[in-house]
């Protein structure tokens, strides 16, 4: 008899919870599913033109007013980190041989987040675009060791850039 009322008790609290929903922000184990983080440390670029280029992609990013700003930034800024990792593979691991291929997957990256920004933040593309021809110019070349690490330094620089956007 005691046992059920305290298994009836227990239900009838259950119910008021679901019933109010009340925010009890209690500890889960196992952590959050969804994890929100930059793959990469992001260091300003040293080179003093690449650093400025980036501060006016952030720039453009800290003066949008849209909610998912921070977030957008926060996946671009890992997208093009690990960009610069791709660039980098090299020898047999090679798998971007010129800037046309650079270009191609960076397009076919952008397109993979389904971020949907074209258009959203006003002067984003222009000012990516000339970040990125700094380093590696307007026409296809394959990449030398030189332009390999200079690509890769840009998509560092644009990762940082994005990652200062989302503060």
């Amino acid at each position: 008899m005691i046992n059920n009322k305290i298994l009836l008790t227990i239900g009838a609290l259950l119910i008021v919870i679901g019933f109010f929903q009340p925010e009890l922000n209690l500890p889960t184990i196992g952590g959050d599913n969804c994890i929100d983080t930059i793959n990469c440390v992001i260091d300003a670029p040293s080179n003093p033109s690449l650093l400025e280029k980036s501060r006016v992609i952030t720039e453009i990013m800290k003066k949008s007013t849209d909610s998912t700003r921070a977030s957008d930034c926060k996946k671009l800024s890992s997208l093009y980190c690990d960009m610069a990792t791709l660039i980098e593979l090299d020898n047999e691991d090679k798998v971007i041989k010129d800037t046309g291929a650079i270009r191609s997957a960076n397009s076919l990256a952008g397109k993979m987040l389904r971020l949907n920004i074209k258009d959203k933040y006003e002067g984003l593309a222009e000012a990516a675009k000339e970040l990125l021809s700094e380093s590696i110019g307007i026409e296809d070349a394959v990449l030398t060791k030189e332009l390999r690490q200079q690509a890769a330094e840009s998509f560092r620089a644009l990762s940082w850039a994005f990652y200062e956007g989302s503060k």
